[in-house]
């Protein structure tokens, strides 16, 4: 998998948090939608969605007055990536340990989950469809 763009500061992440939950937002309603702490200004809120924008995270559309911004991927979709680049450059060792730790940070349900979805992807590695 290519490289993805990645959130930088705590600010873009609340941000990108946001857009996942709401979907599309305008610069006010991202701003809305943040904790009172980091609302900050309008132009700030404003200039992290163009930044973002500009790095491929977030598309924006010209609609009547405003521009609406929307995530480019799913959060999930995005911490596929982020993980599956991370892991592309590890060693062999340091990626069996961080794997380990994950599936070892797993609930009962996600870890259920987790077990079918190895199963599935073990069927169609064999061929066969579930």
């Amino acid at each position: 998998m290519g490289e993805s763009p990645r959130v930088q500061g705590g600010l873009q992440a609340e941000i990108m948090t946001v857009l996942w939950r709401i979907g599309t937002g305008t610069v006010e309603q991202v701003r809305a939608g943040l904790p009172e702490a980091s609302r900050g200004a309008y132009t700030t809120v404003q200039t992290v969605l163009n930044r973002l924008a500009e790095r491929g995270l977030l598309t924006r559309t010209r609609e009547k007055q405003a521009i609406v911004y929307q995530p480019a991927m799913s959060e999930a979709d995005y911490v596929a990536a982020s993980l599956s680049t991370a892991l592309d450059s590890a060693s062999e060792s340091a990626r069996r340990l961080a794997l380990a730790q994950l599936v070892g940070g797993l609930g009962t349900d996600e870890l259920a989950d987790l077990q079918a979805l190895a199963r599935t992807i073990e069927d169609k590695r064999r061929g066969r469809s579930t």
